[in-house]
């Protein structure tokens, strides 16, 4: 049974980080999608299947980034997390296909 340890969140949390994404304010979301949904659908692949729970907060990480990302970008969304974080929860609305791990938001995790 594999289990997300402690350990290995914090390594998933850290390959997400080494991306970098907050630095791609060239790219449009659906590149930032490409890059890094490899990544998220096998980390989620291989540990949503035991203990969903265990990873929630580092899947929570990688939207964090992308809020980063959103207020680097966006002008207006510059000092004004809240509102990064509302435009973010309507993109996902909208594409809920975008990236790998908002498709676990239907599952109780």
């Amino acid at each position: 049974m594999a289990s997300a340890s402690k350990n290995s969140n914090k390594a998933f949390r850290d390959k997400i980080k080494t991306l970098e994404i907050h630095r791609k304010t060239g790219c449009k979301i659906d590149m930032i999608a490409e890059v890094i949904n490899p990544t998220i659908r096998g980390w989620t692949n291989y540990f949503c299947k035991y203990n969903p729970q265990a990873i929630k907060y580092s899947l929570d990480c990688v939207d964090r980034r992308l809020v980063k990302w959103a207020m680097c970008k966006f002008k207006r969304f510059r000092g004004h997390r809240k509102r990064a974080e509302v435009w973010l929860s309507e993109v996902k609305k909208r594409e809920p296909n975008l990236f790998a791990h908002w498709q676990y938001d239907s599952f109780p995790l």
